[in-house]
């Protein structure tokens, strides 16, 4: 399946020869390609990279078909990930970038005493299996399609158990929203949650992101957190980076997932502030790469195409009325 069908989007929303994408994956038993290629750039990383930005150790777990077998050796890694497709190692950079920046979010909401973790398309995301400390803690909702749970599982099968305190909720997006979804589980709405939304947007339509978002903030509780990333604008940046983007949208659609929206951080500041929710940090590529690439010598860091968005379920003043919250579908 194709991250298209991950998200309820109508046909009015979809651009342009995503149908028959759409249409050949849906129902497939094979993660989504660019959750797949997430889990080799974690890998990767975890495998040959000194120092590291983030350790997936059972990132290589996730990978299937040859690209286990390409990670596997280290020449073969070299070849094809750092040279043949070297033009990837930014966006390698910018995905272990963001799972950095959206578990040290996540880290520190457990410590304030939230109990429950929402990762929203899933994928290949190892989390619940390298946090045995936090079974007793935390509960993981992993929402993703049911083709993509199952792979998942049998997967996890090479490591060990499913761990009791991870919950896998099967969504459909096409037909429902992020709080439909959670309705199926023992998510408890009127709990703060911590949720994660990576490697998504750039698939989707403008509104269809901002629906999501608006069915977060609905069903989220006052104080919960989201960490989501987006694509800026070409207009935006300087012609390397242009062009960096350009050859990745060529490369994005030639294996059927082309990147669809962009947006200006401050407009959509803007726009998330008339969603209900608030803005906690924009993490542009310059503060990634001083907060987590500072005194490399391999020239490794993230695309410059892609900000990170850390937002919030206001909490309530005083003796303000609590909106229940609700399991609204996106508008």
């Amino acid at each position: 399946m194709t991250i298209a069908s991950k998200f309820k989007i109508s046909p009015g929303q979809r651009s342009p020869g995503r149908g028959a994408a759409s249409a050949k994956y849906r129902g497939s038993a094979r993660a989504s390609r660019m959750a797949l290629a997430a889990a080799i750039a974690r890998a990767t990383h975890s495998r040959y990279d000194s120092p590291l930005v983030f350790d997936d150790t059972l990132a290589f777990d996730m990978l299937f078909g040859h690209w286990r077998w390409i990670v596997a050796n280290r020449f073969l890694d070299w070849l094809v990930l750092r040279k043949l497709l070297g033009i990837m190692r930014p966006v390698y950079g910018q995905v272990v970038a963001r799972a950095r920046f959206s578990e040290d979010a996540l880290h520190a909401a457990i410590a304030r005493g939230v109990r429950q973790y929402v990762i929203v398309g899933a994928g290949l995301d190892t989390f619940a299996l390298r946090q045995p400390g936090l079974v007793d803690r935390l509960t993981v909702f992993e929402l993703d399609h049911p083709a993509s749970q199952n792979l998942k599982r049998k997967l996890i099968q090479r490591i060990g158990v499913v761990p009791r305190n991870l919950k896998f909720v099967e969504a459909d997006f096409e037909r429902e929203s992020v709080g439909e979804a959670l309705q199926k589980s023992c998510f408890d709405p009127a709990e703060p949650c911590f949720l994660s939304w990576l490697g998504t947007t750039f698939y989707l339509t403008e509104a269809a992101t901002l629906a999501t978002l608006r069915s977060i903030a609905n069903c989220a509780a006052p104080g919960s957190e989201l960490v989501f990333d987006f694509c800026v604008t070409e207009e935006s940046l300087g012609p390397h980076d242009r062009a960096e983007l350009a050859a990745l949208k060529r490369l994005a659609a030639r294996r059927g997932e082309p990147f669809v929206s962009s947006f200006l951080p401050a407009q959509l500041a803007e726009r998330i502030s008339g969603l209900g929710l608030e803005l906690i940090e924009h993490a542009s590529p310059d503060l990634l790469e001083r907060r987590y690439f500072a005194n490399r010598g391999d020239g490794f860091r993230p695309s410059h195409f892609a900000w990170l968005a850390h937002v919030k379920v206001p909490l309530r003043h005083p003796g303000q009325s609590q909106p229940r919250r609700r399991f609204d579908a996106p508008q």
